[in-house]
């Protein structure tokens, strides 16, 4: 099969398997490898040419998005295999993890950080959100142990504001108060608490007054 190229706009090159545009790759791949010097091309040569430029394209993907912030292989997996084959984005990641530039470890921390200080989430719902992302129960644990662990104070502060309708006398929009911070990741019994802690305390200063 022939095979040419065209140069393209923002150094790209064009190729084309007799005369039909097959894929497009960019300049400083194309003439450092060997293939700009080939006249023919088989099947098993093209189908190494389009096996490298994925992984190519997958690579500097992973690149992109990690320069961005940390991503888990997990993310990176989904993100990239909608774009390129499976086989590309797993040599991708593989490589990326290899040079030190994925740490599941400090995302993790990280990420459980953010989820503990501005979504105000419970231990039990960062640990499922950290093994969704796809960091193993291990290393979220170790996330977790960093965090505070004063789930009945963090849900006074809580009931304080978002979840003030919890103290109603109404039942219905008591118990959607309660649902919404059993969804944060906090327990019936640690919610449970907070609410007589948050009521003795309430009281006390409803009568110093």
């Amino acid at each position: 099969m022939k095979l040419t190229y065209k140069p393209g706009k923002l150094h790209k090159i064009h190729i084309y398997v007799d005369d039909e545009y097959r894929l497009t790759v960019d300049d400083e791949y194309w003439f450092s490898e060997k293939w700009h010097n080939l006249k023919e091309i088989d099947d098993g040569e093209l189908a190494a040419l389009e096996e490298a430029v994925s992984f190519r394209r997958a690579y500097n993907s992973v690149l992109d998005l990690l320069s961005r912030r940390d991503h888990t292989k997990k993310e990176l997996l989904r993100k990239l295999s909608q774009k390129y084959p499976k086989e590309a984005c797993t040599a991708a990641i593989e490589k990326a993890e290899t040079l030190g530039l994925i740490d599941e470890a400090r995302f993790a921390e990280n990420y459980a950080r953010e989820l503990y200080e501005h979504k105000h989430f419970g231990l039990r719902r960062i640990g499922s959100e950290l093994q969704q992302k796809g960091i193993d129960r291990e290393t979220a644990e170790n996330a977790l142990e960093g965090l505070d662990k004063d789930a009945e104070n963090r849900i006074i502060l809580l009931l304080r504001g978002k979840y003030r309708d919890a103290l109603s006398s109404d039942e219905k929009v008591k118990r959607r108060a309660v649902n919404g911070l059993m969804r944060l990741g906090y327990t019936y019994g640690e919610i449970r608490d907070a609410l007589r802690e948050y009521y003795d305390v309430e009281t006390e200063e409803y009568d110093d007054a």
